[in-house]
């Protein structure tokens, strides 16, 4: 921190020995020019070297200028561009005021200008990385969790249902900016179910600031829907149909109505998605419950059917040019039809085991998220903002085992039955106040109290009933958790180069439960801390610019890691949770580079009491293998990341993506302490083709290293997309094109036990195949723009503009 600090005021003060130029902007009336781009170029050759604003007073400033001969350059969308004569920057001269520069009308009004321009597909802000979905072709058609398995240092677990970000565990995804309190099996079911057709970018938030919730070791994935702020009718109709080793569709209807006072909106979205994995594994551990050491063989084949259905409405009312009021109600019913088929054999010293377990099961999700908001305007600047959110979240399954295995505990005739209800209120006010030009404040409360009641367990059929297995498989558990925020955060614009936001967050929470099947899992735990970020920008040159920032994070565990369920796995294990689980307190130090749109980074982080998921140990009934969530001691990880776009040719763009580094951690709930040291990362690309006719190709993929977790080692994996789209003219929509997997190459493989001798002395490999392994999933999309929409704008529309053209 001390380091930090140092570099902190020596890039806050190391602006004092330049120069700086100023000016004023008014029209011909006298009336001051806001938002007019001012340039400040190099003589003779004009090479662009800085850009800004005029604020809403008409001045601008600049400082950071060394010395040399320059020009000034002011254009606006309602003016006539004026450049000024040469003027020399010196140590003699090192101040230069342009004085009151009086600009022209434009001769002609313009009725509309449309300007078209790509986002680039990666940017970097302060706080992490932005994906521009709607850049790359293989985003129609696509599920959210297909696009988010295609960003930039993001790996999926597709067995076990795990988000990784930069090779960490940690993370905690929003849905526009709204935390998704739920379990990392129900948020990748979410967004599994979710279409990506109306998606505007993923926000992959490494080191968020303090405005945002403090959970998360790994930072925050934030999903950002569309928004139309357009005047007049619009909306967008899609469609895709595919097929892999099963059938896939998706439609899509999104309408909205904006009459500058009042806007509306409403969307439906459908998809259903049949599909297949193979699970195999082999190797060898103890059993306690078949009478010692065996080695084993097992095939799982997976066969799950999804429907989803998602509808949303909202509306927005000016009720005066300074209050602002609205609200939505957001819908979505999933459900998971599963038929699995287990078979193998364990080997004993005297004798060996087949099985063969028949699993049919089916689920049924509900999720509701009605909002309601207000923003004010206090004075000329100052905001405030006051947010109400309600999620609940219902899940119903039940699964049946028909097994012949008849040495398992379970018996030959199981079922295993999951429900849960979530419900989450959510209050939020935001207050911004810009005490001056260079100096702004924001600060804010919010305070969530969820309430959770689950029951899980086993059960076997004995003499035509269903009970209860015994101890250690079944729960009935109601919890409750509390969360109360405040932050705060000053923005000082030091100078025209340099830009410095310092905050802290302070939140306490309070989980516990009301009642337990077993007393193991009674808790009344409390946890109060501050948060502290700080983040510097500065600007090199026209084109440079670096960022540093530290922040603290949190992982709490979810009620789920604390032992809410137990349920089925195979003949003699089951998955449960750990009620003696710690939150993970992580450190995070961030150095960042960009020049132009190429993208470069340094992150450190050390994590303190790390959540492992689904680790193998010893629990309530005695031979029984318990996979459950364990606490490493900590972990530390030091990371490099680039994004290097290349534009070869007008029709031809390309970007590449790496983060890797090295981990190392420690972890002593085995027999023997384990500490490792490891180096992995990932590759993603993509490439784009323009050609003639409205046609495009896109080529993109990722790469993931091998990798280490806990006491498992996995493999690589790599995949290969492909995208083919075709405008239609006469803006009668487009058709997309896309192969998933072209090559079938996805296939996680992983070691168990591969690093240290576990309570089971387990050894054990791992094959997964997901669907697109047996043939690679394609689809055909169309997708059509609706309606018209109004030249009218607001007035200070300019604002917008000019930020873009920055």
């Amino acid at each position: 921190m001390k380091t930090l600090i140092a570099l902190l005021i020596v890039m806050s003060f190391g602006t004092a020995a330049y120069s700086q130029v100023v000016g004023k902007l008014v029209s011909a009336d006298g009336t001051a020019v806001d938002f007019a781009t001012v340039s400040v170029l190099r003589s003779p050759d004009s090479a662009a070297v800085r850009s800004a604003l005029s604020d809403g007073n008409g001045a601008f400033s600049f400082t950071g200028i060394s010395n040399g001969s320059y020009i000034l350059k002011v254009t606006s969308l309602v003016h006539i561009t004026w450049s000024s004569k040469p003027f020399v920057i010196t140590p003699a001269q090192p101040g230069y005021d342009v004085g009151t520069v009086v600009l022209a009308a434009a001769s002609k009004q313009l009725g509309e200008v449309i300007i078209r321009s790509n986002k680039p597909l990666v940017q970097q802000q302060p706080g992490g990385l932005v994906v521009n979905v709607q850049n790359s072709l293989m985003a129609k058609g696509s599920t959210v969790l297909q696009v988010l398995q295609r960003s930039p240092g993001v790996v999926l677990d597709p067995q076990h249902s795990g988000i990784s970000l930069n090779g960490k565990s940690g993370v905690m995804v929003m849905l526009d900016g709204k935390l998704l309190r739920l379990t990392t099996e129900q948020v990748t079911a979410l967004l599994n179910g979710m279409t990506a057709d109306d998606l505007d970018k993923i926000e992959l938030l490494s080191t968020p600031p303090a405005r945002y919730d403090a959970d998360g070791n790994a930072g925050l994935i934030n999903i950002v829907t569309k928004k139309n702020k357009k005047q007049g009718t619009s909306g967008s109709v899609t469609a895709s149909a595919g097929y892999g080793k099963g059938e896939k569709g998706s439609a899509g209807l999104n309408l909205n109505h904006n009459s500058g006072k009042l806007s509306l909106r409403g969307s439906y979205d459908y998809a259903h998605d049949r599909s297949y994995s193979l699970l195999l594994a082999e190797g060898s551990e103890v059993v306690g419950i078949l009478g010692g050491q065996s080695a084993f063989q097992y095939n799982g084949e997976s066969k799950p059917f999804t429907t989803y259905n998602g509808m949303g409405a909202g509306l927005d009312y000016r009720v005066s040019p300074t209050l602002t009021v609205g609200g939505a109600l957001n819908y979505a019913i999933s459900t998971n039809d599963n038929n699995n088929h287990n078979f193998g054999s364990y080997l004993l010293p005297d004798t060996t085991l087949a099985f063969d377990s028949q699993l049919v099961g089916n689920s049924r999700t509900h999720y509701l998220h009605p909002s309601l908001y207000l923003e004010q305007t206090i004075g000329k600047d100052q905001k405030l903002n006051i947010d109400l959110d309600y999620f609940g979240h219902y899940n119903r399954g039940l699964t049946q085992v028909q097994s012949d295995f008849s040495n398992s505990v379970f018996g030959q005739r199981q079922r295993n039955f999951a429900n849960a209800d979530i419900n989450v209120g959510v209050a939020k006010i935001d207050y911004t106040n810009p005490f001056s030009k260079v100096l702004r404040l924001e600060s804010g409360l919010k305070s969530t109290y969820t309430r959770s009641q689950s029951t899980a367990g086993i059960e076997k059929l004995v003499d035509g009933n269903w009970v209860n297995i015994g101890a250690g498989t079944s729960n009935d558990l109601a919890t409750k958790e509390f969360i109360g925020g405040a932050y705060a955060i000053l923005n000082w614009q030091a100078d025209s180069l340099t830009n410095i936001s310092a905050g802290a967050r302070y939140e306490y929470s309070r989980n516990s439960t009301n009642h337990s099947l077993d007393a193991a899992y009674l808790i009344d735990r409390k946890l109060g801390k501050l948060f502290p970020s700080i983040f510097l920008t500065r600007k090199l040159n026209a084109t440079d610019e670096l960022q540093l920032s530290y922040t603290e994070r949190v992982t709490r565990p979810t009620f789920a890691d604390l032992a809410s369920y137990v349920s089925y796995n195979d003949p003699v294990s089951v998955f449960t949770g750990n009620p003696a689980l710690k939150p993970t307190i992580t450190h995070n130090l961030k150095l960042a580079y960009n020049r132009q749109d190429y993208l470069f980074s340094v992150l450190y982080s050390r994590d303190i009491n790390p959540i492992q998921g689904v680790q193998i140990m010893t629990g309530p009934t005695p031979g029984l293998v318990y996979l459950m969530p364990e606490n490493g001691d900590w972990q530390n990880n030091f990371l490099f990341q680039a994004t290097i776009p290349i534009k070869p040719a007008a029709w031809w763009e390309m970007s590449y993506g790496f983060v890797g580094g090295l981990h190392q951690y420690k972890v002593s709930y085995f027999p023997q302490p384990l500490q490792k040291t490891y180096f992995s990362y990932n590759i993603n690309f993509s490439e784009s083709f323009k050609l003639p006719l409205q046609y495009a190709i896109e080529l993109s993929g990722y790469y993931n290293s091998s990798a280490y977790d806990s006491n498992s080692g996995s493999s690589p994996n790599a995949a290969i997309n492909l995208g083919f789209k075709k405008e239609l003219p006469n803006q009668k929509g487009s058709f997309q094109l896309s192969v998933s997997d072209l090559f079938s190459s996805v296939i996680y493989r992983a070691k168990i036990g591969q690093l240290t001798t576990d309570a089971f002395n387990t050894d054990v490999r791992v094959s997964y195949q997901p669907e697109s392994r047996f043939f690679p999933i394609i689809k055909l999309s169309y997708s059509r723009a609706l309606g018209t929409n109004s030249k009218a704008s607001r007035k200070n529309k300019g604002t917008d503009d000019e930020q873009k053209r920055l």
